[in-house]
């Protein structure tokens, strides 16, 4: 899961720069001059932009699903082992007292 992701998550930064190239190239073309390139190349941006928008949205769903799906697993064995849970915190606790405490010197 975590190699799909990261596949996800490139795919969508290499879009979102080909934006940020799309929009520099418009920018230097002066988009308001009316030109049929220029309505051409706003067209090829908007296209970009909203392919962007879409892998994003779906990148952040998949997000929240395995977040929701972590955490409903989480409380299930909390549930189940409660002084397992309890010995993990107590752990936890211990360790970040103690990395703070060596911190704070």
């Amino acid at each position: 899961m975590s190699q799909r992701y990261e596949t996800e998550r490139a795919v969508l930064m290499d879009d979102v720069k080909q934006v940020l190239k799309d929009a520099e190239v418009l920018y230097k073309a002066a988009v308001d001059d009316g030109t049929q390139e220029g309505k051409i190349l706003k067209e090829k941006l908007k296209a970009q932009l909203t392919k962007a928008q879409e892998q994003y949205a779906h990148l952040e769903s998949n997000v929240v699903e395995k977040t929701r799906a972590a955490a409903s697993n989480t409380n299930d064995w909390v549930h189940e082992k409660p002084y397992h849970a309890m010995g993990v915190a107590a752990v936890a606790g211990l360790l970040l007292g103690a990395f703070l405490s060596r911190c704070g010197r």
